[in-house]
Protein backbone atom coordinates (compact mmCIF):
# COMPACT_ATOMS: atom_id res chain seq x y z
CA UNK A 1 0.00 0.00 0.00
CA UNK A 2 1.52 3.44 -0.90
CA UNK A 3 0.60 6.20 1.73
CA UNK A 4 0.50 10.15 0.42
CA UNK A 5 1.58 12.49 2.54
CA UNK A 6 0.09 15.63 1.60
CA UNK A 7 2.61 19.03 2.99
CA UNK A 8 0.21 22.01 3.86
CA UNK A 9 2.18 24.64 5.10
CA UNK A 10 1.69 27.19 7.96
CA UNK A 11 -0.42 29.95 7.16
CA UNK A 12 0.98 32.80 9.38
CA UNK A 13 -0.40 35.99 8.68
CA UNK A 14 -3.85 34.19 9.22
CA UNK A 15 -3.07 33.09 12.67
CA UNK A 16 -1.80 36.83 13.30
CA UNK A 17 -4.64 38.32 11.82
CA UNK A 18 -6.66 36.32 14.45
CA UNK A 19 -4.54 37.39 17.16
CA UNK A 20 -4.97 40.64 16.67
CA UNK A 21 -8.61 40.05 16.20
CA UNK A 22 -9.08 38.74 19.85
CA UNK A 23 -6.90 42.10 21.58
CA UNK A 24 -8.99 44.39 19.64
CA UNK A 25 -12.55 42.65 20.81
CA UNK A 26 -10.56 42.38 24.56
CA UNK A 27 -9.77 45.92 24.32
CA UNK A 28 -12.86 46.89 23.55
CA UNK A 29 -14.89 46.33 27.01
CA UNK A 30 -15.76 49.40 28.52
CA UNK A 31 -14.88 50.97 32.00
CA UNK A 32 -17.91 49.86 33.84
CA UNK A 33 -17.49 46.48 32.55
CA UNK A 34 -13.87 46.35 33.49
CA UNK A 35 -14.75 47.06 36.75
CA UNK A 36 -17.03 44.44 37.69
CA UNK A 37 -16.20 41.04 39.24
CA UNK A 38 -16.92 38.78 36.66
CA UNK A 39 -18.61 39.98 33.66
CA UNK A 40 -22.59 41.58 34.06
CA UNK A 41 -22.55 41.04 37.74
CA UNK A 42 -25.06 42.23 40.14
CA UNK A 43 -23.85 41.54 43.68
CA UNK A 44 -27.82 42.71 44.40
CA UNK A 45 -28.98 39.16 42.85
CA UNK A 46 -25.74 37.37 44.03
CA UNK A 47 -26.42 33.82 45.88
CA UNK A 48 -23.17 31.75 47.16
CA UNK A 49 -23.45 28.40 45.24
CA UNK A 50 -22.56 25.99 48.35
CA UNK A 51 -22.24 27.14 52.18
CA UNK A 52 -19.21 27.71 53.09
CA UNK A 53 -18.01 24.69 55.03
CA UNK A 54 -16.15 25.27 58.38
CA UNK A 55 -16.00 21.63 59.41
CA UNK A 56 -16.30 21.43 63.49
CA UNK A 57 -16.00 25.09 64.03
CA UNK A 58 -19.05 27.17 63.73
CA UNK A 59 -21.02 27.86 60.96
CA UNK A 60 -22.65 31.13 61.94
CA UNK A 61 -21.37 32.82 58.76
CA UNK A 62 -22.59 29.42 56.30
CA UNK A 63 -25.97 31.74 54.55
CA UNK A 64 -26.88 31.20 50.25
CA UNK A 65 -27.29 34.74 50.20
CA UNK A 66 -25.83 38.64 50.70
CA UNK A 67 -26.83 40.57 53.57
CA UNK A 68 -27.37 44.15 52.46
CA UNK A 69 -27.80 46.70 55.16
CA UNK A 70 -30.29 48.90 55.06
CA UNK A 71 -28.79 52.71 54.51
CA UNK A 72 -29.18 55.30 57.11
CA UNK A 73 -31.36 58.58 56.56
CA UNK A 74 -28.04 59.86 56.64
CA UNK A 75 -26.69 57.60 54.29
CA UNK A 76 -29.16 58.64 51.83
CA UNK A 77 -29.21 62.19 52.27
CA UNK A 78 -25.03 61.64 51.07
CA UNK A 79 -26.23 59.99 47.90
CA UNK A 80 -25.26 56.38 48.99
CA UNK A 81 -27.34 54.03 46.80
CA UNK A 82 -27.02 50.12 47.09
CA UNK A 83 -26.41 50.02 43.23
CA UNK A 84 -24.28 53.03 43.27
CA UNK A 85 -21.49 52.99 46.19
CA UNK A 86 -18.51 54.72 45.18
CA UNK A 87 -15.91 52.21 46.17
CA UNK A 88 -12.93 54.61 46.70
CA UNK A 89 -11.12 54.77 49.80
CA UNK A 90 -11.27 57.63 52.44
CA UNK A 91 -8.54 60.12 50.88
CA UNK A 92 -5.65 60.71 53.27
CA UNK A 93 -3.42 63.83 53.59
CA UNK A 94 -0.49 63.19 51.69
CA UNK A 95 1.75 65.09 53.82
CA UNK A 96 4.95 65.47 51.46
CA UNK A 97 5.75 68.78 53.08
CA UNK A 98 6.91 68.48 57.13
CA UNK A 99 4.85 70.99 59.50
CA UNK A 100 1.23 69.57 58.17
CA UNK A 101 -1.75 69.23 60.42
CA UNK A 102 -4.63 68.33 59.56
CA UNK A 103 -7.71 69.37 61.94
CA UNK A 104 -10.94 68.38 62.29
CA UNK A 105 -13.76 71.00 62.00
CA UNK A 106 -17.11 71.54 62.75
CA UNK A 107 -18.58 72.86 60.11
CA UNK A 108 -17.57 69.76 57.93
CA UNK A 109 -14.40 72.02 56.06
CA UNK A 110 -10.92 70.77 55.45
CA UNK A 111 -8.49 73.02 57.42
CA UNK A 112 -4.37 72.55 57.14
CA UNK A 113 -1.80 74.35 59.28
CA UNK A 114 1.00 75.08 57.95
CA UNK A 115 4.03 75.49 60.94
CA UNK A 116 7.31 77.65 60.02
CA UNK A 117 10.46 76.55 60.67
CA UNK A 118 12.00 79.93 60.47
CA UNK A 119 10.59 82.39 62.47
CA UNK A 120 11.14 85.27 59.86
CA UNK A 121 9.33 83.90 57.71
CA UNK A 122 5.89 85.10 56.74
CA UNK A 123 3.59 82.30 56.20
CA UNK A 124 0.65 83.74 55.84
CA UNK A 125 2.23 85.82 52.44
CA UNK A 126 3.66 81.89 51.58
CA UNK A 127 0.71 80.13 51.43
CA UNK A 128 -1.11 83.42 49.63
CA UNK A 129 1.42 83.35 47.39
CA UNK A 130 1.36 79.29 47.16
CA UNK A 131 -2.36 79.43 46.57
CA UNK A 132 -2.47 81.82 43.78
CA UNK A 133 0.26 80.50 42.03
CA UNK A 134 -1.51 77.46 42.07
CA UNK A 135 -4.92 78.50 40.72
CA UNK A 136 -3.16 80.50 38.12
CA UNK A 137 -1.23 77.43 37.12
CA UNK A 138 -4.08 75.60 36.25
CA UNK A 139 -5.92 78.43 34.83
CA UNK A 140 -8.61 79.36 37.98
CA UNK A 141 -10.30 82.19 37.68
CA UNK A 142 -10.82 84.46 41.22
CA UNK A 143 -14.13 85.16 41.38
CA UNK A 144 -14.09 86.75 44.96
CA UNK A 145 -10.88 88.02 47.01
CA UNK A 146 -11.13 89.68 50.45
CA UNK A 147 -7.50 90.17 51.73
CA UNK A 148 -9.50 91.95 54.83
CA UNK A 149 -11.23 88.89 55.64
CA UNK A 150 -8.61 86.34 54.35
CA UNK A 151 -10.63 84.70 51.71
CA UNK A 152 -10.44 84.20 48.48
CA UNK A 153 -13.22 82.34 46.29
CA UNK A 154 -12.46 80.83 42.52
CA UNK A 155 -14.33 80.01 39.45
CA UNK A 156 -14.55 76.61 38.16
CA UNK A 157 -11.81 74.56 37.97
CA UNK A 158 -12.07 71.86 35.42
CA UNK A 159 -10.04 69.17 35.47
CA UNK A 160 -9.79 66.06 32.71
CA UNK A 161 -7.78 62.77 33.18
CA UNK A 162 -8.04 60.21 30.52
CA UNK A 163 -7.24 56.37 31.83
CA UNK A 164 -6.39 53.79 29.79
CA UNK A 165 -5.22 52.79 26.48
CA UNK A 166 -6.40 53.85 22.94
CA UNK A 167 -8.50 50.46 22.25
CA UNK A 168 -9.57 50.57 26.41
CA UNK A 169 -9.89 54.31 27.14
CA UNK A 170 -11.43 56.21 29.84
CA UNK A 171 -12.02 59.57 30.15
CA UNK A 172 -12.75 61.68 33.97
CA UNK A 173 -14.15 65.33 34.09
CA UNK A 174 -14.16 66.69 37.21
CA UNK A 175 -15.08 70.42 38.08
CA UNK A 176 -15.32 72.32 41.27
CA UNK A 177 -15.04 75.60 43.07
CA UNK A 178 -13.90 76.30 46.28
CA UNK A 179 -13.68 79.14 49.05
CA UNK A 180 -10.52 79.46 50.83
CA UNK A 181 -9.88 81.01 54.32
CA UNK A 182 -6.31 81.58 55.18
CA UNK A 183 -6.48 82.20 59.47
CA UNK A 184 -2.79 83.35 61.48
CA UNK A 185 -2.25 82.06 64.85
CA UNK A 186 -2.38 85.04 67.36
CA UNK A 187 0.86 83.45 69.39
CA UNK A 188 3.37 81.34 67.21
CA UNK A 189 3.90 80.99 63.55
CA UNK A 190 1.49 78.78 62.05
CA UNK A 191 -0.93 79.43 59.66
CA UNK A 192 -4.54 77.72 58.89
CA UNK A 193 -5.63 77.18 55.07
CA UNK A 194 -9.69 76.08 55.33
CA UNK A 195 -10.75 74.89 52.02
CA UNK A 196 -14.26 74.59 51.55
CA UNK A 197 -15.95 72.91 48.57
CA UNK A 198 -19.11 75.11 47.03
CA UNK A 199 -19.24 72.87 44.15
CA UNK A 200 -18.31 69.42 42.52
CA UNK A 201 -19.59 67.38 39.85
CA UNK A 202 -18.21 64.75 37.95
CA UNK A 203 -18.63 62.64 35.11
CA UNK A 204 -17.26 59.08 33.87
CA UNK A 205 -17.24 58.95 29.72
CA UNK A 206 -20.07 61.45 30.05
CA UNK A 207 -22.01 59.68 32.11
CA UNK A 208 -22.53 61.84 35.59
CA UNK A 209 -21.60 60.68 39.06
CA UNK A 210 -24.61 61.32 41.85
CA UNK A 211 -22.50 63.03 44.53
CA UNK A 212 -23.83 65.35 47.46
CA UNK A 213 -21.09 67.79 49.14
CA UNK A 214 -22.18 66.16 52.72
CA UNK A 215 -20.07 64.56 55.67
CA UNK A 216 -17.01 62.28 54.72
CA UNK A 217 -18.16 62.68 50.81
CA UNK A 218 -17.37 66.49 50.82
CA UNK A 219 -13.86 66.10 52.81
CA UNK A 220 -12.56 63.58 50.28
CA UNK A 221 -12.61 66.03 47.58
CA UNK A 222 -11.38 68.52 49.71
CA UNK A 223 -8.20 66.60 50.74
CA UNK A 224 -8.09 65.64 47.03
CA UNK A 225 -7.40 69.35 46.08
CA UNK A 226 -5.11 69.92 49.22
CA UNK A 227 -3.16 67.04 47.85
CA UNK A 228 -2.77 68.43 44.78
CA UNK A 229 -1.56 71.82 45.84
CA UNK A 230 1.17 69.86 48.56
CA UNK A 231 1.99 68.20 45.30
CA UNK A 232 2.73 71.51 44.11
CA UNK A 233 4.77 73.36 46.69
CA UNK A 234 6.91 70.45 46.83
CA UNK A 235 7.76 70.28 43.24
CA UNK A 236 8.45 74.05 42.79
CA UNK A 237 10.79 73.49 45.94
CA UNK A 238 12.38 70.34 44.50
CA UNK A 239 13.14 72.61 41.12
CA UNK A 240 14.53 75.33 43.06
CA UNK A 241 16.76 73.50 45.43
CA UNK A 242 17.70 71.44 42.12
CA UNK A 243 18.97 74.75 40.40
CA UNK A 244 20.60 76.18 43.65
CA UNK A 245 22.78 72.73 43.70
CA UNK A 246 23.75 73.08 39.58
CA UNK A 247 25.09 76.59 40.37
CA UNK A 248 27.75 75.12 42.97
CA UNK A 249 31.06 73.57 41.56
CA UNK A 250 31.70 69.90 41.95
CA UNK A 251 33.54 69.17 45.26
CA UNK A 252 36.16 66.91 43.73
CA UNK A 253 39.67 65.48 45.66
CA UNK A 254 42.33 62.97 44.55
CA UNK A 255 41.69 59.35 45.18
CA UNK A 256 42.25 55.78 43.73
CA UNK A 257 39.96 53.18 42.41
CA UNK A 258 39.63 49.98 42.83
CA UNK A 259 43.04 48.52 40.67
CA UNK A 260 44.26 51.56 42.56
CA UNK A 261 44.57 54.06 39.65
CA UNK A 262 44.85 57.65 40.69
CA UNK A 263 41.31 59.53 39.80
CA UNK A 264 39.25 61.92 40.37
CA UNK A 265 37.02 61.56 43.54
CA UNK A 266 33.97 63.50 42.88
CA UNK A 267 31.29 64.02 46.22
CA UNK A 268 28.08 63.54 44.40
CA UNK A 269 26.05 60.67 42.81
CA UNK A 270 26.43 60.20 39.36
CA UNK A 271 24.03 61.56 37.50
CA UNK A 272 24.78 64.97 39.03
CA UNK A 273 28.19 64.40 38.27
CA UNK A 274 27.56 63.97 34.65
CA UNK A 275 24.91 66.48 34.23
CA UNK A 276 27.83 69.18 35.22
CA UNK A 277 31.07 67.51 33.92
CA UNK A 278 30.23 68.97 30.12
CA UNK A 279 30.45 72.85 31.98
CA UNK A 280 33.94 72.19 33.57
CA UNK A 281 35.40 70.37 30.55
CA UNK A 282 34.97 73.52 28.61
CA UNK A 283 36.19 75.39 31.25
CA UNK A 284 39.81 73.61 30.92
CA UNK A 285 39.61 73.91 26.89
CA UNK A 286 38.09 70.24 26.20
CA UNK A 287 35.89 69.58 23.38
CA UNK A 288 33.12 66.66 23.63
CA UNK A 289 33.37 64.53 20.62
CA UNK A 290 31.37 61.84 21.84
CA UNK A 291 28.80 60.55 25.13
CA UNK A 292 27.32 57.54 26.13
CA UNK A 293 25.72 57.90 29.55
CA UNK A 294 24.41 54.21 29.59
CA UNK A 295 28.12 53.24 29.40
CA UNK A 296 29.50 56.13 31.29
CA UNK A 297 32.39 58.06 29.43
CA UNK A 298 33.20 60.64 27.47
CA UNK A 299 35.11 61.33 24.77
CA UNK A 300 37.36 64.64 24.79
CA UNK A 301 39.20 66.22 22.50
CA UNK A 302 42.01 68.62 23.80
CA UNK A 303 43.91 72.00 22.10
CA UNK A 304 46.62 73.45 24.38
CA UNK A 305 45.44 77.34 24.71
CA UNK A 306 47.32 80.35 24.77
CA UNK A 307 49.13 81.66 27.69
CA UNK A 308 46.57 84.46 28.34
CA UNK A 309 43.52 81.73 28.73
CA UNK A 310 45.11 80.40 32.11
CA UNK A 311 44.94 83.68 34.32
CA UNK A 312 42.03 84.72 32.17
CA UNK A 313 39.73 81.54 33.59
CA UNK A 314 41.38 81.70 36.95
CA UNK A 315 42.75 78.07 36.16
CA UNK A 316 46.45 76.97 36.98
CA UNK A 317 48.74 76.15 33.75
CA UNK A 318 48.72 71.84 33.11
CA UNK A 319 50.84 71.19 30.08
CA UNK A 320 48.62 67.98 28.12
CA UNK A 321 49.67 66.94 24.32
CA UNK A 322 46.83 68.20 21.85
CA UNK A 323 44.14 64.89 21.09
CA UNK A 324 41.59 62.76 22.08
CA UNK A 325 40.70 61.31 26.02
CA UNK A 326 38.49 59.57 27.20
CA UNK A 327 36.64 60.33 30.84
CA UNK A 328 35.30 57.31 32.36
CA UNK A 329 32.90 57.42 35.29
CA UNK A 330 32.08 55.26 37.68
CA UNK A 331 29.74 54.51 40.70
CA UNK A 332 31.35 54.49 44.23
CA UNK A 333 29.72 52.74 47.44
CA UNK A 334 28.56 56.28 49.26
CA UNK A 335 26.75 58.12 46.58
CA UNK A 336 30.12 59.35 45.03
CA UNK A 337 31.24 58.91 42.17
CA UNK A 338 34.92 58.20 40.01
CA UNK A 339 36.38 59.94 37.12
CA UNK A 340 39.25 57.94 35.20
CA UNK A 341 41.40 59.79 32.86
CA UNK A 342 42.50 57.74 29.79
CA UNK A 343 44.55 58.46 26.23
CA UNK A 344 43.01 57.35 23.22
CA UNK A 345 43.94 53.72 23.73
CA UNK A 346 42.07 53.89 26.91
CA UNK A 347 45.38 53.32 28.73
CA UNK A 348 45.58 55.30 32.11
CA UNK A 349 47.16 58.67 32.33
CA UNK A 350 50.21 59.08 34.08
CA UNK A 351 49.71 59.84 38.24
CA UNK A 352 51.24 63.01 37.74
CA UNK A 353 49.25 64.21 35.07
CA UNK A 354 46.11 63.80 36.26
CA UNK A 355 46.98 65.79 39.59
CA UNK A 356 48.45 68.45 37.34
CA UNK A 357 44.73 68.91 35.97
CA UNK A 358 43.68 68.40 39.13
CA UNK A 359 45.65 71.55 40.37
CA UNK A 360 44.85 73.30 37.87
CA UNK A 361 40.91 73.74 38.85
CA UNK A 362 41.48 73.06 42.44
CA UNK A 363 41.14 76.93 43.51
CA UNK A 364 37.86 76.73 41.45
CA UNK A 365 36.42 73.85 43.99
CA UNK A 366 38.34 74.13 47.25
CA UNK A 367 35.99 74.71 50.02
CA UNK A 368 33.04 73.75 48.17
CA UNK A 369 30.73 70.97 49.39
CA UNK A 370 27.34 70.37 48.37
CA UNK A 371 24.55 70.16 50.56
CA UNK A 372 23.52 66.64 50.77
CA UNK A 373 20.01 65.87 50.14
CA UNK A 374 18.91 68.51 48.78
CA UNK A 375 15.12 67.35 48.41
CA UNK A 376 14.09 68.57 51.94
CA UNK A 377 10.57 68.45 53.20
CA UNK A 378 10.62 71.89 54.58
CA UNK A 379 8.02 74.43 53.52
Amino acid sequence: MKLTFIHRPFNNSRSIAAVIVALSLSGCIRFDTRMQANGSFDYQDATLIEPYQTGKLSNDEARNTYVIPTLTDEQKMVGFAAGNVDVRPPTQLMAVLDGLILEKTEDGSTKIWFNAFNQQEDMQAKVWELLESYLAENNVDIAKKDKSLQQLETGIFSEKRVFGSYFNENTIIKESSYLFTIEKQQEGHSVALTVDALTYQESSDGKKLKINLVGSRKQDIELRFVNDLLAYAYHIKESDQLKQADTQPLAIKLGFDDNHQSTWIVDNEFLDTWRKLPALFTLLNFTIVEEDKNLGYFLLDYSQPDDSYWTENNLNHFELDNGEYFIQLGEVTGGTTSIAWLDEDKKPLPDQKITEIYLSITEQVRGVLLEKDKQTKEF
